[in-house]
């Protein structure tokens, strides 16, 4: 279900960036109407060409007998409809090309996650971290402050806040928060105290053959 899209065509970083700015329109309400086309241009000529995407299509999303994600593995399409058992759409069909989730990686880092608005709350979001967490190396992610629904889905995803800076990278007033991917979350188990034992006294005196504590028949 989960596709590496190696090299995306034009029309498919158009249709990417479209479902960015549903996206975040749907959960960026702190921002500006001025923020949309500034970070628009930014996500569609930068960020979008370069990290490593890995995207979720609609219904017609291929997935290989195994389950794995398409492409994954060093695999790459180049161009090819069909690849080790995953196909890949060359069409635009649907609202955002065909594309329901994304993310971009680069390195240890999460750059973006995004899911269209229609499909939140569906699982997708998770399956992505899940992927890029087990098979691409992901420990870090950025999130917007402002944005405490996003930082507590990481949170729940394992992730913990290990910084904070009071502006986003371009200068804005959008405090980021740095996680990372640190222990399990809380179980709910109580920590049980360690026993006073230098309370506890336990005396004993071995019994040793031929010596007078031994007992005689």
């Amino acid at each position: 279900m989960i596709e590496h899209l190696p090299q995306p065509s034009p029309a498919e970083l158009d249709a990417l960036t479209a479902l960015w700015e549903a996206s975040v329109r749907a959960t960026h309400d702190f921002l500006s109407e001025e923020d949309i086309p500034f970070f628009r241009q930014m996500v569609r000529n930068e960020a979008l060409p370069g990290t490593t995407l890995y995207v979720i299509r609609e219904s017609e999303a291929g997935t290989n007998r195994s389950g794995n994600a398409c492409g994954s593995g060093g695999g790459a399409y180049a161009g090819a409809e069909k690849t080790g058992g995953c196909h890949r759409k060359s069409g635009g069909a649907g609202k955002f090309g065909g594309f329901t989730a994304f993310a971009g990686v680069a390195g240890d880092m999460l750059e973006m996650l995004f899911v269209a608005p229609g499909a939140r709350g569906k699982g997708f979001g998770r399956q992505l971290v899940n992927y890029v967490t087990r098979h691409c190396g992901v420990r870090r992610v950025d999130v917007n402050e402002q944005n405490p629904q996003a930082a507590g889905f990481y949170e729940r995803m394992g992730f913990r806040t290990a910084g904070r800076d009071a502006a986003d990278p371009s200068g804005r007033p959008y405090p980021i928060l740095h996680m990372e991917l640190g222990h399990a979350p809380h179980t709910g188990l109580v920590k049980i105290p360690s026993l006073p034992t230098d309370r506890i006294g336990i005396g004993f005196r071995a019994e040793v053959p031929g010596t007078d504590t031994e007992k005689q028949p």
